[in-house]
């Protein structure tokens, strides 16, 4: 009896029969094209598919705009699932840009109607692009925007970096990734008049491949944005790193984390410490992302400036070629600070290492051997990641 209610109760698990947020986290990997062909193979499967598609929606081109615009016209129940929205001046899968001074990009906007839940704004890969008044003021409609990415994009003027800033009232998390603006190698930024006063509230600031910056810095401590907890300073080279010490010194103790990587040419002196953390004192989690895996000395003296801080996590992301490297000289300083120093705030230290081919692979044994201490304590995380492998 028993044993013929057991075999009556036992349910075969298939593919179609998953949750939705299972299928969700499968369908995470496949492209657009791959995630439409889902949709059309099986019913069950449309919910999740259009949640990952419309989530993240983007456009790269007149008709994949307009498509957008009137998939969203006709069916008002993909509407509040757009989070986001990225406008790409590049044809997808291709370096061919499409957006030029005639585009009438208010043509290529869902109307704020359409993304009632919208939050963030991508712009990529804008060159030299003109935006008109008509722009400007159907981008404002977008008034629950709170974070901004702008990578790769050449600018005609500062102006319009000014533009896409302050045309979200509620803007708190911004980036700035690899872009120009026309003037930026003389270091020229143009204000306009009607931003003067405005302050700029950000909690989240992320800044990568900087070119020609230190008028950056200056524009945000003009306009008071020095409430910035969550700062990333990735990629940056050696010019651009005095203006930045200076902007992360002006946050002082409102900076709670700070994400920093930097590309030091061997003809500077990498033990002078180019970042000094000590006015910072309500740091509580540090990463620094190593480029050069042969010279870690800054990064040992950013450890150094910040021993008096109260960092509960440390993080560092690497590539190492071999398992000497770890007993270099330059190491004992970096081994010696995280097994040192912050014991009655540290709980957690965190190593990334990227595993590329050529390279070492499974690198934990090798860390664990290099800090016991934090091992013993069992503060110390190795995470391998193998998507470059």
């Amino acid at each position: 009896m028993a044993s013929a209610l057991l075999f009556s109760t036992h349910h075969t698990t298939t593919i179609l029969s998953l949750p939705a947020e299972i299928n969700q986290i499968v369908f995470s990997y496949l492209d657009c094209l791959t995630l439409t062909a889902c949709a059309v193979t099986c019913r069950q499967w449309t919910p999740s598919v259009q949640y990952l598609l419309f989530r993240h929606a983007r456009v790269s081109s007149p008709a994949s705009a307009q498509k957008l615009i009137r998939a969203l016209s006709e069916s008002p129940h993909l509407r509040p699932l757009v989070i986001e929205f990225t406008l790409c001046g590049r044809l997808a899968d291709s370096v061919k840009p499409w957006m030029c001074a005639r585009t009438d990009l208010t043509t290529l906007l869902p109307a704020p109607k359409f993304v009632p839940r919208l939050r963030a704004l991508r712009i990529e890969y804008w060159d030299r692009v003109h935006p008109t008044k008509k722009f400007w003021a159907q981008l404002r409609r977008y008034k629950a925007v709170t974070a901004l990415h702008l990578r790769c994009c050449h600018f005609l003027s500062s102006h319009h970096l000014e533009d896409f800033v302050f045309a979200f009232p509620g803007l708190d998390a911004l980036t700035v990734d690899s872009v120009r603006w026309a003037g930026d190698r003389e270091r020229v930024f143009v204000r306009r008049p009607e931003y003067e006063g405005h302050a700029l509230s950000l909690r989240t600031l992320r800044i990568c491949n900087p070119y020609e910056y230190a008028p950056l810095f200056q524009w945000l401590v003009a306009h008071r944005c020095v409430g910035v907890r969550h700062l990333e300073l990735i990629r940056f080279d050696v010019l651009n790193i005095i203006p930045a010490a200076a902007y992360v010194k002006e946050l002082g103790a409102a900076l709670e984390s700070l994400t920093f990587g930097i590309y030091l040419p061997s003809c500077y002196d990498a033990s002078v410490r180019r970042l000094d953390l000590a006015h910072n004192t309500g740091l509580r989690a540090l990463a620094l992302q190593v480029y050069d895996v042969m010279d870690v000395r800054w990064m040992s003296s950013v450890l150094a400036s910040a021993v008096e801080l109260p960092l509960a996590r440390v993080a560092l992301t690497l590539t190492l070629d071999r398992r000497k490297t770890l007993w270099d000289a330059p190491w004992d300083a970096v081994a010696g600070a995280l097994a040192t120093y912050w014991r009655a705030t540290l709980a957690e230290v965190v190593f990334t290492h990227h595993a590329v081919p050529g390279f070492l692979q499974d690198v934990r044994p090798y860390i664990v051997e290099r800090l016991p201490g934090l091992a013993a304590r069992g503060v110390l995380a190795v995470v391998v990641d193998t998507q470059d492998a």
